[in-house]
């Protein structure tokens, strides 16, 4: 059997395990697994040995595009590739002249031509999507036709016309369930966030270590809860995204142990940062929401992926400039963080390096398990034949700073540029091609396949 490409000798985690192995690669999928004197013909092989070599990184959270000048498909997807993530899951934001679904296939059509990694888009649902069932049972059903697998409805930003109430996103999840798309939940009571608020800012508190006392625990509790009950009520299935206090997890897993179809998902800054962060001159661009948590949260966060109670990390990439979130009050200051690139690195420095995470739980979480809740393994999330040839190779040895200067992601936001990774991604492969080696981005001109629901 000939091949395009052979990954020749590397640590190969394979069903759980570690194997010394190689990997055979035709047309764009895994054709071959073993020992290289099996393999016959004409074909480009790249030695791995001692290298650790994992099915490539499926972030199921970014936003890559529309936040600033640097947030573009080219920028974000390349960082992302260079970072060992083959796979993005982006969402799409309807503009003033747009409605959900136009915005969807905008942003579809956007990425299918500038984007070299698989990708699908998730539309986030406004206000007015919920002004009637008609509506409504519109919305959805045109999104299914487009074969989009999942949308996302906010339990706050009355401000920004995203807010549903609880009626309002029961319904959501019912009409969801009738088309077969998953809901996705940003999870943060609106009546906390909008009282603590109003009585900070009257006491003239408007720093940003005001940011997290704005936005409590109990504020994303209550609704990872709410979220709970109503999609065991529905039947649909539903991800809390970006989760980041000690209890929601255990929301989770209780309504999950109990049958309900629900997952949720964390990201690095709420397992790494905490909110001493957001204290000083620049604690400003550690603003996100959910905001950053105490140090006990970041290591309950780390016990609740080890033992299954998250399902998945996302990055949560929105690539703002400094110029863009300082010199503000906190409710002034647009959340988000970039991290699309420094996801996998760092979860697998912090996470395996340090022995919090054993190998087989990092590979889950940020390859494996995202692309089973989206319904894509085994295309993706695994080394097997007949998968995708995603593949992510990492030297566990190298130390790889976290500056802006070392990073791709274009913004000069840089908040873990206090730290360095031990262990980074030098080769990236998607779809049988090299797209990223060494730091490099080198997969110019492929473009990447829009990932939708099944037809029915």
């Amino acid at each position: 059997m000939s091949f395009d490409l052979v990954l020749e000798d590397g640590n190969v985690f394979l069903n759980g395990e570690l194997r010394r192995t190689s990997i055979g690669i035709k047309d764009g999928k895994i054709a071959a697994l073993g020992i290289i004197s099996e393999f016959s013909g004409n074909y480009k092989k790249i030695d791995l040995s001692g290298k650790l070599v994992i099915p490539g990184g499926v972030d199921p959270h970014t936003h890559i595009e529309g936040y600033s000048r640097v947030g573009t498909i080219k920028n974000g997807t390349e960082s992302a590739a260079i970072g060992g993530t083959t796979t993005v899951l982006d969402f799409s934001q309807a503009n003033k002249n747009e409605d959900t679904v136009a915005a969807a296939a905008s942003k579809i059509k956007r990425f299918s031509e500038n984007s070299p990694l698989d990708f699908t888009i998730k539309p986030m649902m406004v206000t007015e999507d919920f002004s009637s069932p008609e509506r409504l049972d519109t919305i959805f059903s045109e999104l299914s036709k487009m074969r989009v697998m999942a949308v996302k409805i906010f339990t706050t930003y009355k401000n920004l016309g995203r807010y549903a109430n609880n009626y309002q996103i029961l319904q959501g999840m019912n009409t969801a369930k009738k088309y077969g798309i998953m809901v996705q939940i940003h999870a943060e009571n609106n009546d906390f966030l909008e009282g603590n608020m109003d009585a900070l800012l009257k006491e003239g508190k408007t720093g940003a270590e005001y940011h997290a006392l704005s936005k409590p625990p109990v504020s994303e509790d209550v609704a990872v809860a709410d979220s709970a009950v109503m999609a065991g009520d529905s039947g649909a299935k539903v991800y809390c995204v970006h989760l980041s206090t000690r209890n929601s997890p255990e929301i989770i897993d209780s309504a999950r142990k109990r049958g309900v179809n629900i997952y949720g998902e964390t990201c690095p800054q709420y397992l790494i940062l905490d909110d001493s962060f957001l204290n000083g001159k620049d604690g400003n661009q550690y603003i996100c929401s959910p905001p950053l948590r105490k140090k006990e949260d970041n290591e309950l966060m780390w016990n609740a992926i080890s033992t299954g109670k998250i399902q998945a990390v996302g990055s949560d990439h929105v690539p703002f400039l400094l110029e863009q979130k300082m010199g503000l009050p906190f409710n002034k200051v647009p959340n988000g963080i970039p991290g699309i690139e420094t996801r996998l690195p760092l979860l697998f420095s912090e996470g395996v390096q340090k022995g919090r995470i054993t190998l087989s739980k990092f590979v889950d979480v940020i390859s494996t398990s995202p692309s089973r809740i989206f319904n894509l393994y085994p295309r993706k999330g695994t080394i097997s034949i007949g998968s995708d040839a995603d593949i992510t190779v990492i030297d566990q040895k190298m130390e790889h700073g976290l500056r802006s200067e070392d990073l791709h992601m274009g913004t000069d936001i840089a908040i873990y540029s206090h730290m360095k990774t031990k262990g980074w991604p030098v080769l990236t492969v998607a779809g049988g091609e090299i797209i990223a080696e060494n730091d490099v981005f080198t997969g110019h001109g492929r473009k990447g396949n829009f990932l939708g629901k099944e037809v029915e």
